[in-house]
């Protein structure tokens, strides 16, 4: 298993010895994940060499690290009831048959596979109890174990990612069953009377599911329809963590589930879900390590005497179910899916991981004495070989960037000028919209039409599983999430006015910022879409201009999504709202104008931006103006003939076929100007901002420098727009024009 950040510092420290031996060297972030690794594996082995060596025996006494234990158990239940907080019950309804079959098949069979090895090679002085507690505890799928290794490996919202966390939570549900039965099994186990434990587990279950659950959620819809949050809510709910905690410790049940059980009970997401896991994440992030030092202080491989009749059956057990699991699995993949074999091969390996909560709960096996020493080192050894191997594995074997790849060209350049063409516009806060509205009421007057989808970006809070919602089939009942219903709204309303010119299909992901690109990329696969819309990181004030908000996270989202899209990549900077603009749709054409420019210097990114505007300017309200900025050793044509150009050059090839399209084009305004450097370059754009409301350039970031831009990188403030993106929106430009910097699709990019 791999811990968050706050989980196991020894992981950074770590990682900052790496660095200085590695001057210069930036540390990957799997390379941190090994680290990250390496403390877990070090907390379990090395913490009974240090409490239990001769020089610390008389300072760690059994008294002294009472108080440790009872603290690092407590931070454990924390951990646990947050991570039931963070689960979605509900969406155990909306998972198919396959995922059924599958998460139930990975621990069921495996489960009988196992207790019947162990009935036939134990001896007869084994009980039934003690080989069904061992082949649960080596079967179990945790779904908090598999949350924390797919959010570390950032795979959370990848298709191995939404697979394994539906599975997990499948298999979690299974889990939960055989430690429910287990606990009765132990009960009925004692010759005592057994009756009222029995009545407590099944009145505490009952009590959860019918009283607990169905007054959280009410009390959750409340809040989110506007009731003001109170402490006295939170205080409720922690008594009910607590009072869990005293139940499982009275009736001497294991104290890994009550929490847990709690915690499903409570709604996820905001506003109550994330309020409670903010408070509680702290503590299980200071005392979580703690629980891990002490589970490894029972491992003491000097005085354990291992014998043949309990070590033999502990590692056969192991091997059979451990297998057992991996094939079940690799098979269901194989079969339902038909994917590679390498993406099948690391499912599996996901859903035999091995951490924290398996962890507590084979410690919680030998404390109650169910399992012998031998048998606790080797599921000690099971988790350390798991946790170590697994995330490389998984590394190795799966990439999801291989699925987004642009094997086939996706642009606007390779698409057929007469088909429906596929754009998807990524939506990220209210103010968005306005301007794709704009963007896209202005493209659509064409011959061929426009598929858009809207993707309107969530973050993930407080929730463990990410959400992927399309709206199309549930149209009436729109979003449960209340900032997506005016976003809808607002596309339905341009859809119904666009005449049939542009359908519109609404899509709600919730994910971290840090994955938020897989999202994107899966959906422009998907639709097979041909240019990628992403506002700019940058908002500004209607009234003067000013800096409204800068979204960091955003531009380093932005900045993934231009080195690898599956297609090409267009950055929206809204500036039209700093000055009063007559609506595009208008019905009358003839007091309704959208000005547009086009600034064109060659290359790829230059061809695929005019082909947009190209588009654009076969809708009768749009003016659009081509400028082209040659260089010092050109001169300006007089005619139809074109700029004098090398034929055996490539890139200028193409740029002289594509001029001589626009100069075919009578609705188009062309002209040539000649910009000796940047500073000539940087005259003429300043000249053009004010009489354009959308001005549209090539980002050209892999271009080489040429005269009319030399020297413009190193003033560069905005990479991600390109040199001449960067200059137009530069202060020294003082536009009050909206931008939009196109970039073709990077296929050597995206392949690697």
């Amino acid at each position: 298993m791999i811990f968050n950040d706050r989980l196991i510092p020894l992981g950074y420290e770590l990682s900052s010895l790496y660095s200085c031996f590695s001057p210069g060297r930036q540390i990957k972030q799997l390379e941190l994940a090994v680290y990250k690794q390496l403390a877990f594996q070090a907390g379990i082995l090395f913490s009974p060499v240090i409490f239990k060596s001769n020089i610390s025996k008389n300072l760690f006494t059994k008294e002294s690290l009472e108080p440790f234990g009872i603290i690092s158990v407590t931070g454990f239940q924390f951990f646990m009831f947050s991570s039931g907080v963070k689960s979605d019950v509900n969406m155990l309804k909306s998972l198919g048959r396959k995922v059924w079959c599958i998460g139930s098949l990975s621990v069921l069979l495996p489960l009988l596979l196992g207790l019947g090895t162990l009935q036939m090679i134990t001896d007869r002085e084994t009980t039934f109890f003690g080989n069904y507690a061992a082949a649960t505890s080596y079967c179990m799928t945790s779904f908090p174990v598999i949350v924390t290794l797919l959010t570390e490996l950032k795979l959370l919202n990848s298709e191995l990612g939404r697979l394994g966390l539906s599975t997990a939570q499948v298999s979690d549900v299974f889990s939960l069953f055989l430690i429910f039965f287990m606990s009765v099994l132990k009960v009925i186990s004692k010759n005592n009377d057994s009756g009222e434990n029995i009545f407590i587990i099944v009145g505490f279950i009952v009590f959860v599911v019918g009283i607990v659950k169905p007054a959280l959620h009410s009390l959750g819809e409340k809040l989110r329809n506007g009731m003001p949050m109170k402490d006295i809510y939170i205080y409720l709910i922690m008594s009910l963590f607590l009072g869990s905690v005293f139940l499982s410790h009275y009736y001497e049940q294991s104290a890994i589930y009550a929490p847990y059980i709690i915690g499903l009970a409570v709604p996820s997401g905001p506003p109550l879900g994330s309020a409670l896991v903010e408070k509680f994440e702290v503590v299980s992030g200071l005392f979580l390590p703690l629980f891990v030092a002490t589970c490894g202080m029972r491992l003491d491989l000097v005085e354990t005497k291992f014998t043949a009749r309990i070590s033999i059956p502990a590692a056969v057990a192991i091997v059979v179910i451990t297998s057992s699991k991996f094939l079940v699995c690799f098979v269901s993949h194989s079969y339902f899916s038909k994917l590679p074999k390498s993406n099948a091969a690391a499912f599996a390996l996901v859903m035999c991981s091995r951490g924290v909560v398996e962890l507590a709960f084979y410690t919680f096996l030998s404390d109650q004495e169910i399992i012998k020493d031998e048998s606790f080192v080797f599921m000690l050894f099971m988790v350390v070989v798991f946790s170590g191997l697994i995330p490389l594995f998984v590394r190795y074997l799966y990439n999801p960037t291989k699925s987004y790849a642009g094997h086939h060209m996706r642009s606007l350049m390779h698409s057929d000028s007469n088909s429906e063409l596929q754009i998807i516009s990524c939506i990220h806060a209210p103010g968005d919209v306005t301007a794709v509205i704009r963007l896209l009421d202005a493209s659509c007057g064409g011959d061929s039409s426009i598929a858009v989808t809207v993707l309107h970006h969530m973050k993930l809070v407080a929730q463990s599983t990410p959400i992927f919602i399309s709206h199309r089939k549930e149209r009436q009942i729109l979003c449960e999430y209340i900032y997506s219903v005016n976003v809808i709204n607002l596309f339905n309303e341009f859809e119904q006015n666009s005449r049939g010119s542009v359908s519109v299909n609404a899509v709600t992901a919730v994910s971290p910022p840090m994955l938020m690109h897989g999202d994107i990329y899966s959906v422009a696969v998907d639709k097979l879409a041909s240019l990628i819309i992403i506002p700019f990181h940058i908002r500004w004030w209607k009234q003067d201009g000013t800096v409204e908000s800068e979204d960091h996270a955003l531009r380093e989202l932005n900045c993934r999504v231009l080195e690898s899209a599956p297609c090409s990549v267009a950055i929206l900077v809204d500036r039209c709202n700093n000055i009063p603009r007559k609506p595009v749709n208008q019905d009358n054409e003839s007091s309704s104008s959208y000005d547009v420019a086009m600034i064109f210097l060659g290359g790829s990114d230059d061809r695929e931006a005019l082909n947009f505007a190209i588009r654009m300017a076969e809708d009768t309200r749009v003016r659009l103006s081509v400028v082209h900025l040659l260089g010092p050793n050109n001169g300006v044509s007089g005619g139809n003939e074109g700029v004098s150009i090398d034929c055996l050059d490539f890139e200028s090839t193409h740029d002289y076929m594509a001029m001589r399209d626009v100069k075919e084009r009578e609705y188009i305004a062309y002209r040539e100007m000649i910009s000796e450097d940047a500073a000539a370059t940087a005259s003429i754009v300043r000249s053009m901002v004010d009489e354009h409301e959308l001005i549209i350039v090539g980002r050209r970031n892999m271009e080489d420098d040429i005269p009319q831009t030399a020297g413009l990188k190193e003033w560069c403030e905005y990479p991600e727009l390109g040199d001449l993106g960067d200059l137009i929106l530069s202060k020294e430009t003082r536009s009050t024009s909206s931008l939009l910097v196109v970039q073709k699709q990077q296929q050597k990019n995206a392949l690697n």
